[in-house]
């Protein structure tokens, strides 16, 4: 996946809840797998389940002290999912048009590809 393309998928989810506002909780956010790089929008609900589970996981893994554990234990930390609020990704038009924010959008895009990348 290219930068440009991550930024487009992360544009359309915000879009998305745009549209779609009204069927989201108050607290919307954007998830990132930072191992896969998968993208969605989900309900506050979610995001703190996915926090839960996340740790969980870990701890699981953890526990079990092997070297494959361990392994494992890495893994799942690469899986953990990152979260954005959705609400900080909203810019405002002088029109009162609520559009994607381009420039919310290139900070998080930055934290999963490098500088050299970033032209791309």
């Amino acid at each position: 996946m290219t930068i440009n393309e991550f930024k487009k998928i992360v544009s359309d989810n915000v879009q998305l809840y745009i549209d779609n506002f009204d069927r989201f909780d108050s607290n919307p956010q954007i998830r990132v797998n930072p191992e896969l790089l998968s993208i969605d929008l989900v309900n506050g609900s979610d995001f703190l389940s996915g926090i839960a589970d996340s740790e969980e996981a870990v701890e699981d893994a953890a526990a079990a002290g092997s070297a494959e554990s361990e392994d494992a234990a890495d893994y799942q930390v690469r899986q953990n999912p990152d979260f954005y609020p959705v609400k900080k990704l909203l810019d405002t038009l002088p029109d009162g048009k609520t559009v994607p924010s381009a420039k919310a959008i290139e900070e998080i895009a930055k934290v999963y590809f490098t500088s050299s990348l970033l032209d791309c």
